[in-house]
């Protein structure tokens, strides 16, 4: 429907200029078909600025999608840390099974749904890994008031994952509205089009110009192509906020098995 009202208004657009032309353009001028310099500034003015509307709203539609995408998987994972970090207040034997767990999920969305993301779906595997996290924290066997909070922040930190993961999910489909690049498209031609339409003489100058010009046209077309789809365009995001997840584990891990260090000591006065 959306695009069938933008069609007709094209035709409509198109069928008044028809009309107007023909009830003003009556002149002698207009009927042995020469144009004035301000009348040609005028087409080609609105020509381009067309164009230019829709590529620039194209470029930053895609830039804006890639950059949320780029966000969320940013976000989710430090709620990973967030969850890793909060299950050492759970038992012993709970806590290396969540932390195990939580390294899985992270290992199976850079190594297998990343590339899964890439035809536009998710991992089933990935949904089963962050599943397990959530059953073996609902599972820990928590007796004192300190573990009990600690599974409950644990549980707030799951909930930020799975809220963050369902972004990113969505993030796969983001596109660039198609009635955006239908325009996009028809701009470029009218651009191209245009020099020839009012007169442009096909010497060697004129047609380098028009190379240079179509070489633009066309670069900046091809920006919304390799930016479209922010987990498959051409300049697509990597796994690296959950790389990161991977070494923050370790530190964290680290620094447990560091022991505390003695506390501090003044110096002696004379």
């Amino acid at each position: 429907m959306p695009m069938l009202i933008v069609a007709i208004a094209a035709v409509s657009g198109a069928a008044l200029a028809l009309v107007i032309g023909l009830l003003l353009g009556r002149t002698s001028r207009a009927r042995e078909g020469s144009t004035t310099p301000q009348a040609l500034s005028f087409a080609g003015a609105a020509i381009l600025g067309f164009f230019a509307l829709f590529l620039g709203f194209s470029i930053a539609g895609t830039w804006q999608q890639l950059n949320s995408a780029r966000q969320h998987t940013y976000e989710e994972s430090r709620a990973l840390a967030e969850a890793y970090w909060n299950a050492g207040g759970l038992p012993a034997a709970d806590r290396s099974l969540v932390r195990d767990r939580l390294r899985n999920y992270t290992r199976v969305v850079i190594d297998d749904e990343w590339a899964t993301m890439q035809h536009d779906t998710g991992s089933q595997a990935a949904w089963q890994a962050v599943d397990e996290v959530r059953a073996a924290v609902d599972h820990a066997a928590v007796q004192t008031p300190a573990e009990t909070s600690a599974r409950t922040d644990v549980l707030h930190s799951l909930s930020d994952v799975n809220a963050k993961r369902n972004a990113r999910l969505g993030d796969i489909r983001a596109s660039v509205p198609v009635v955006a690049i239908g325009g996009l498209l028809v701009g470029a031609v009218f651009v191209l089009a245009t020099p020839s339409v009012i007169g442009l003489m096909a010497n060697t100058r004129n047609l380098m110009l028009m190379c240079f010009v179509g070489a633009s046209v066309a670069f900046g077309v091809s920006m919304v192509a390799v930016m479209s789809g922010p987990f498959s365009g051409a300049v697509r995001i990597e796994p690296t906020a959950f790389q990161l997840a991977l070494e923050r584990y370790d530190q964290i891990d680290t620094d447990a098995r560091t022991p505390a260090l003695p506390p501090f000591q003044p110096w002696p006065t004379h």
